[in-house]
């Protein structure tokens, strides 16, 4: 397995040099610190919040280590066996002196010596996660943390008949995407049959973590579990009616035009109707060839020289983070499925995980990380621990956004310039496309966690609803079944609950940027670096004001993007 190289953390002020975060006496000395040594003084306040930052870092950077070990070698019995410990032992602490050391933090008149002006932003979070703060829950949490720990290890060894051998089914959801019809309708053929023969244990694994998550709600003794979901999740800016206004507004404004470019797919596609392997290609508007001719090797090159293009500072980060072996993306066996950013919170550094194959998803999936790479690394030296990891949304605003800025320079994987403006053109029909798969995501989360009675069957029916409500124009016609089962296609119904529509509110977000990029792009790349250097210092609407984008999720501001992109995308056809 290769290794990366973090850069030495910065000297510890306040924890004990040798302070080890897997060790739980460690860990337990500190918290006692924290609980017993409440703040009396202007500088013992100060000293209480650093000794709790130092701890926070640590203790995070240690998981972050494990879940990324598992990561790379999802085999690793050995770590699998410290994260298990690492829960039992150190998360459990954690979690039940939080809303002691929350109450100290929101009683103490010297809060505001503790660290520099939030504003109030610590303050207001805390409130809104503390009364879920309950002992009451911490078993069951932890019971959460292994069952999705069960179906990643489920979902990480899952096999399926493809091309004559078992291939695993990450591959071929990755040759979903093919450039050839016959090939992309094996592969959905091959996944969404692996999905119905194995629909039982995924139900059931659904099952026992909705179950579970009920039972977090019944203890705190609220209706359900929305309201701890998103408090978890630091949404303090809007509610359960915002998301259900924007998907309305959706179905109003997007869905439409993604109908109406449907047809025209269909024309390009030389079918009558767009079928659900084809609902990603449109012959014409997609690059004929992949990025870089699909060699790795020349798409990190080329993503080095295209973060250089946007900003140098970019192309320096990039540079330093390849040889640092801070990004793989390199598929190996044993090592799990998919893509994501994680930062380093004592070394300061982000470290970008992906299994590439050379297509076009991957390269737009490495611009993508490389935004959230940006984001943790731009934060990581803000003062306040707790203010350096904004909400989701604006997290996706980072990657979505860079997305974005980076089409410009689409040159430095295609040389070819029609080639270049048709990867934009595929690109902004993947981002308009998505709108409505997301109010799927979080319409079908909603009105599952408010049926007390939920059932594979009822689960599978709001489903097929809200495919035929959001996605009209793809006909399943003798693939019914697999289009009830479509939920199961996004990993964070089972890890994330209610995290998804924070990309939709983020593609609000990136599309701004993009249309303001075109006038100046300039102003474009500065207002981007003054968002995403606030971590969580200002409000969600705050964020995007000092980006300079406007968050809405009314009619008006949709309908105005998506004309741009119908616009845009049929001008590259």
């Amino acid at each position: 397995m290769p290794s990366f190289t973090l850069p030495a953390r910065p000297p510890r002020r306040f924890l004990r040099e040798d302070f080890d975060a897997s060790n739980a006496v460690h860990v337990q000395e500190v918290l006692l610190r924290l609980a017993d040594e409440t703040p009396g003084d202007f500088r013992s306040a100060h000293a209480w919040f650093a000794l709790f930052q130092e701890a926070s870092s640590a203790i995070s950077e240690l998981h972050t280590h494990l879940e990324l070990s598992l990561h790379l070698n999802s085999a690793d019995k050995e770590t699998e066996r410290r994260l298990k410990l690492f829960d039992e032992n150190i998360l459990s602490q954690m979690l039940k002196i939080r809303g002691h050391l929350m109450d100290v933090y929101l009683a103490s008149p010297w809060k505001f010596a503790m660290h520099p002006d939030d504003r109030g932003r610590v303050a207001l979070d805390f409130r809104s996660r503390r009364r879920f703060a309950a002992a009451e829950i911490i078993e069951l949490q932890l019971a959460e943390n292994q069952l999705v720990r069960d179906y990643r290890q489920f979902m990480n060894a899952a096999e399926a008949r493809f091309q004559g051998r078992q291939t695993p089914v990450s591959v071929i959801i990755g040759r979903m995407n093919d450039t050839d019809s016959a090939s992309r309708k094996e592969a959905f053929l091959a996944y969404w049959g692996f999905v119905e023969e194995q629909e039982d244990t995924l139900q059931d694994l659904f099952q026992k973590l909705l179950e579970n998550r009920n039972a977090q709600a019944s203890a705190l003794k609220i209706e359900s579990f929305v309201p701890f979901a998103f408090a978890e999740l630091g949404r303090l800016d809007y509610g359960p009616r915002e998301c259900a206004q924007f998907r309305e507004s959706i179905e109003r404004t997007v869905v439409p035009v993604a109908s109406r470019l449907g047809m025209r797919q269909a024309e390009a596609l030389r079918t009558s109707t767009v079928k659900p392997w084809d609902a990603q290609a449109w012959p014409g508007l997609a690059p004929a060839t992949p990025p870089a001719n699909g060699s790795l090797t020349e798409i990190l090159l080329g993503m080095k020289r295209i973060s250089s293009n946007i900003h140098p500072a970019f192309g320096s980060l990039f540079a330093t983070m390849l040889e640092s072996g801070l990004v793989d993306v390199a598929p190996r066996a044993r090592k799990s499925p998919g893509a994501f950013c994680v930062t380093f919170q004592e070394s300061r550094m982000p470290f970008i995980f992906g299994n590439f194959a050379g297509t076009f998803k991957d390269a737009m999936t490495l611009v993508h990380e490389f935004g959230h790479a940006i984001h943790g690394y731009a934060t990581s030296t803000i003062p306040n621990v707790l203010l350096r990891h904004p909400g989701l949304e604006f997290c996706e605003v980072a990657s979505m956004g860079l997305e974005m800025l980076a089409a410009r320079h689409f040159n430095e994987w295609w040389p070819h310039p029609a080639e270049a403006k048709r990867a934009l053109g595929f690109q902004l029909f993947a981002a308009l496309q998505f709108w409505p798969f997301m109010a799927m995501i979080d319409g079908f989360q909603h009105a599952v966690y408010a049926d007390p009675g939920s059932t594979p069957e009822s689960r599978n029916r709001i489903w097929l609803e809200l495919s035929r409500r959001y996605k009209p124009h793809v006909d399943w016609t003798g693939y019914e079944r697999f289009e009830e089962l479509g939920w199961f296609s996004r990993p964070h119904l089972f890890t994330s609950p209610f995290y998804y529509i924070d990309y939709g509110i983020a593609q609000l977000g990136a599309i701004q940027l993009w249309s303001r990029a075109q006038h100046d792009y300039s102003q474009a790349i500065t207002d981007y670096i003054t968002g995403v250097s606030l971590g969580a210092q200002r409000s969600l609407p705050e964020l995007f004001a000092a980006s300079e984008l406007r968050l809405e999720f009314s009619d008006s501001l949709l309908s105005e993007l998506v004309t741009q992109l119908e616009d845009e995308i049929l001008s590259c056809l």
